[in-house]
């Protein structure tokens, strides 16, 4: 049974491996955009620390599982934003991604309303295959273990990252390029992806306030949607949905994201639900993701 349970992870690892080099989607990303677009670096004025992680197949052994650590500043001298996004992505039994650039955001006043961030990111990015992670721990297997050791690959390319942010009061309007240097993905590295969204804040009353999320991914023939809804109640829980649909295959698949979290001072934690909707969705349905954030105020930049 347990050989029987390795053998379909390391099938489904390499069918996943062979479609998952794309960038990190995660319902959660409003709150810490640098690692889709630099020109989000230092947007909040503060010192901002934030963690995400993700876990599919949840109980199962080897699971795919991301972790995402963004840290970022903001220079009020000399207008920029500072950043470093640091991601692990164990794509399946044996296959890992790992990722490390450097951000950076110089911000411009065209006048008391608006103000315009212009970000680029460089940093490297590294894929590992190792076969030999796909054998049991037995001494009968300890040979093919030893040759399958010997075929462990690794691949280091470099990477970089280019966008623009429109920011006032309540909304926020982005468009951003990833791995601008790559024509096509590999095994280990990914292609060219294209990013457009607006965030729009409104005060309903005086306890709560909603946020609306509309963004856009394309890569290579791959064209996603992000529709997400937030409820603010006094400023220390949110609650609200995310869905993602396919905009070529007529919505299917797509994804629902359930959302819950709250905030007290500097302290920021969500969680979210995720499920594959539609007959094409490859995503199980027991996908988590938990964030927790670190903000620590500094002097304001009013942007009223």
């Amino acid at each position: 049974m347990k050989k029987r349970l390795v053998t379909i992870l390391f099938v489904l690892s390499c069918l996943f491996s062979a479609t998952a080099q794309q960038d990190f989607f995660f319902t959660q990303q409003t709150f810490s955009r640098g690692n889709i677009n630099p020109a989000g670096v230092g947007n909040t004025g503060d010192v901002d620390l934030f963690l995400l992680g993700r876990l599919q197949w949840l109980g199962v052994d080897n699971a795919p599982h991301t972790v995402l650590f963004n840290a970022t500043n903001y220079f009020q001298k000399i207008q920029s934003g500072v950043g470093l996004s640091l991601s692990y992505d164990a794509l399946g039994i044996g296959h890992s991604t790992t990722e490390i650039k450097a951000e950076y955001s110089y911000q411009i006043d065209l006048n008391p309303n608006w103000i315009l961030s212009m970000g680029i990111s460089a940093g490297m990015f590294l894929g590992v295959y190792d076969p030999s992670a796909n054998t049991l721990e037995q001494e009968a297997e300890r040979m093919e273990k030893e040759k399958l050791q010997a075929g462990k690959e690794k691949e280091l390319s470099p990477n970089f990252d280019l966008g623009f942010e429109l920011n006032r009061r309540n909304l926020t309007l982005g468009v951003s390029c990833t791995h601008i240097q790559n024509n096509a993905s590999t095994s280990y590295s990914s292609d060219r992806h294209i990013y457009a969204y607006s965030i729009f804040t409104q005060q309903i009353n005086g306890l709560w306030d909603l946020m609306i999320d509309l963004g856009y991914m394309n890569r290579n023939k791959v064209h996603l949607a992000d529709l997400g809804i937030l409820a603010f109640y006094n400023r220390l829980f949110w609650g609200g949905f995310s869905w993602r649909p396919d905009l070529i295959n007529g919505c299917n698949p797509s994804y629902l994201s359930i959302l819950v979290g709250f905030e007290y001072h500097i302290v920021r934690f969500g969680y979210i639900y995720e499920c594959g909707l539609g007959t094409r969705s490859t995503l199980p349905s027991n996908t988590h993701e938990i964030l927790l954030s670190f903000r620590i105020p500094k002097k304001e930049k009013s942007i009223d």
